[in-house]
């Protein structure tokens, strides 16, 4: 993110906090008079020229207010060089912006605050309910001011409104630094769409919340955040110590480390939301790896919920979204090269004894294994074409589905009902059901190509809502949940 600069410093002795704006203050006191001079750079004494005034062309020269929105903007970047690069790009970026109005105010109008800058100042106040992190910023509202001041709080004004939609939008983490192999890639909502579409929008407060996700999954964990802050302490675990522990003071003292923790996993899977398409398709198939289960929607209505078996902790299953094409009935395994390498070298001769198809080709070991009951693949895989080479199937190790923990693939994701939703996948009123694709096994690979392709989103959610308003909670078995907590900088 990037920060208000050495004007901050300035301002922070005339100004409250955006702390004091989430307590309850609604306006604040007019900036202090004395910093008006300090915050444009005094008239440079040039000296006279040699040219006759008559051949000099004087630059039309911008409304004062507006030299004192570019003052206000230098003063803000002053440490923007310390800055990390993306702070640095978003203060560019700002800076951009307000230069391409001819540095305009963007908030003020005859001196006046917009009803879009009230209203924007109103989101501001209510950023932590999203679970975001503007404590960096300092929002003002000012009535009367010197014009100097005004422009400074039209400034920061604009910096905490690119803040809350950079941060609402997905740009606060970069799922690259948990792992390789989380391929999200938010669509980030840069300074110049923040303040254009809020700033113009006839309900800014809702334009600016907007940019947060708003699919089901998220709303419900927004809810569940609101409901745990009100009470001081959960309510059950209060209970818990009262009955067991007589609430002793060393006691009490745990429920609000507990309380701390589970709001920075609740804020922490609302982060994960944030890496999400925010149109997932009212037809979908959602696999979350912590909870082991693969979900089927059609108009957003669950539809079917079968447990699945992912990859394990040190070869984890990728999390992307894509979209599933076709399936394949009898499939073959072409067995990949990190596995042949691994597991499979010394044992060439064996596999041959066990119908593998083995061979050299330009150099290089290939290993299959033909259709059939043995295949590793079981009956039937489900295609949607990824860099990762993974896709959902069946599996001959059936016994490993009654396990609660289910990380033993090598990332693939194996199917305990693959023919149940084969069926659902190709609808049955098409004339599709398990018996008719059973009535396919045989030696041979048999395509069948879904009615159309089916948006896929396989996802990492320790927490989420089910249809009954329950928290349920899931391990963190890839350490990512922990990982993002840290990097947020929340409790664990």
């Amino acid at each position: 993110m990037f920060t208000l600069g050495s004007a901050a410093r300035h301002i922070r002795a005339a100004t409250l906090a955006l702390a004091a704006t989430l307590a309850g203050v609604t306006t604040l006191a007019p900036i202090n008079a004395g910093w008006a001079q300090d915050a444009t750079a005094p008239p440079v004494d040039e000296g006279q020229s040699d040219a006759p005034a008559a051949t000099e062309v004087q630059a039309p020269q911008k409304p004062s207010f507006n030299r004192a929105i570019r003052a206000a903007l230098i003063r803000a970047g002053g440490e923007s060089g310390q800055a990390n690069p993306q702070s640095r790009a978003q203060r560019q970026a700002l800076d951009a912006y307000y230069a391409s109005r001819g540095d305009a105010p963007v908030w003020l109008a005859n001196g006046e605050w917009t009803p879009a800058a009230r209203a924007v100042f109103r989101r501001l106040q209510q950023a932590s309910e999203d679970g975001l992190d503007l404590s960096a910023y300092r929002v003002f509202s000012l009535d009367r001011g010197q014009e100097t001041s005004l422009a400074l709080a039209d400034v920061a004004l604009s910096e905490a409104v690119a803040a809350y939609a950079f941060q609402a939008s997905g740009g606060r983490l970069d799922p690259g630094q948990i792992s390789r192999l989380i391929h999200a890639r938010p669509n980030v909502v840069g300074p110049a769409q923040a303040l254009d579409e809020t700033s113009r929008a006839l309900d800014a407060d809702h334009m600016l919340q907007s940019f947060n996700p708003s699919q089901a999954g998220y709303l419900a964990l927004r809810e569940k955040l609101a409901l745990w802050r009100a009470a001081s302490a959960p309510v059950a675990l209060l209970a818990a110590i009262e009955s067991k522990h007589h609430a002793s003071d060393a006691v009490r003292a745990i429920a609000p480390r507990k309380n701390a923790a589970m709001e920075a996993e609740i804020v922490t899977n609302m982060e994960f939301w944030r890496w999400q398409p925010r149109d997932l398709g009212a037809d979908r198939l959602m696999v979350n790896i912590p909870e082991f289960s693969a979900r089927l929607y059609r108009a957003d209505a669950e539809i079917l919920n079968t447990r699945v078996i992912v990859g394990k902790p040190d070869k984890p299953t990728p999390l992307f979204s894509n979209r599933m094409e076709y399936l394949i009935v009898n499939p073959s395994w072409n067995v990949p090269q990190s596995i042949i390498k691994n597991e499979m070298t010394g044992k060439l001769d064996s596999l041959r004894r066990m119908g593998y198809d083995v061979e050299y080709v330009n150099g290089r070991l290939h290993v299959r294994q033909p259709p059939g009951e043995k295949n590793a693949l079981g009956r039937i895989k489900f295609i949607f074409p990824n860099d990762y080479a993974v896709y959902l199937h069946d599996t001959p190790t059936r016994q490993l589905f009654a396990q609660s923990r289910r990380a033993f693939s090598h990332g693939c994701v194996r199917v305990d009902q693959p023919f149940r939703l084969a069926e659902a996948l190709l609808r049955p009123e098409r004339g599709w059901s398990e018996a008719r694709l059973k009535k396919m096994l045989g030696k041979n690979e048999r395509q069948v190509r879904l009615p159309e392709p089916l948006p896929i989103h396989l996802v990492y959610f320790t927490m989420t809502v089910d249809d009954g308003g329950e928290l349920r909670r899931f391990e963190d078995v890839y350490g990512y949940a922990g990982k993002a907590r840290q990097l947020l900088g929340l409790s664990s």
